[in-house]
């Protein structure tokens, strides 16, 4: 596959927990390259008391990092989002429009505590529609309270909020237990689009071992849709069928 797409990278470098310098930020989007990534979104953490991340640092840092990439045609093209940590702040800055959805304007990647449903928070993904903004959850695989519960994840989706895969899940890189709720998740469709969610080159090996069990359980049509066909909604705000 030559064009698909990667909608959640922390690439971006020297923003949060990513790379710390430019050198390691190219080496993951040569990889992402290599593998077949067509576009790579830089998703830093917006998240306050950890990184405090705002809209437009995350606009200038990348406004300032991708002319150093100077056009490598080794490289993918890049766009620029971020990971929405789910908190009061935050939501109230995405209600606000001082998020920043994904390309396109008409999706917005959230993640959620990992211990416990956040309160209230079918009302706040409500109103993140309300406002033309389709929620795309980050890793629901890494969420504790759903890993039992699976018709919880099923519910969200059913109301209209997408789920995005870390692919390197499947081969065991959060865990054991995080490995066997991506399975069952994906067994049961509960994915709309697979990512790389890479902090550093080697995640990138990872990413592509997670998208080879996809293939080999699920066949290439099913990663063609994770990777292609999936990101493709997603960026036009609807849910893939």
């Amino acid at each position: 596959m030559t064009d698909a797409v990667d909608l959640h990278c922390h690439w971006l470098p020297n923003i949060d927990d990513g790379p710390q310098d430019l050198e390691d930020s190219v080496a993951i989007l040569r990889r992402l390259r290599a593998i077949g990534m067509k576009l790579v979104v830089a998703t830093p953490h917006m998240r306050p008391g950890l990184y405090d991340n705002t809209r437009a640092e995350i606009l200038a840092a990348f406004e300032r990092t991708a002319p150093q990439l100077g056009g490598d045609p080794d490289l993918p093209a890049v766009a620029v989002s971020s990971e929405h940590y789910f908190d009061e702040v935050v939501y109230r800055r995405l209600i606000a429009g001082e998020g920043l959805p994904l390309p396109g304007g008409r999706a917005v990647l959230v993640e959620l505590a990992g211990t416990a449903s956040p309160a209230g928070l079918d009302h706040r993904l409500a109103d993140l529609r309300r406002r033309g903004l389709l929620p795309v959850l980050a890793h629901p695989e890494r969420y504790q309270w759903l890993w039992d519960r699976p018709e919880l994840l099923e519910r969200l989706i059913d109301s209209g909020t997408a789920c995005l895969l870390n692919a390197a899940a499947l081969v065991g890189s959060n865990g054991h237990r995080v490995q066997q709720c991506a399975e069952q998740f994906l067994e049961r469709g509960l994915y709309h689009a697979a990512c790389s969610d890479a902090h550093e080159p080697d995640d990138v090996t990872a990413f592509a071992d997670g998208l080879a069990h996809v293939e080999a359980d699920y066949g290439p049509d099913e990663v063609e849709f994770l990777l292609r066909s999936g990101p493709s909604r997603l960026l036009a705000g609807h849910l893939p069928e």
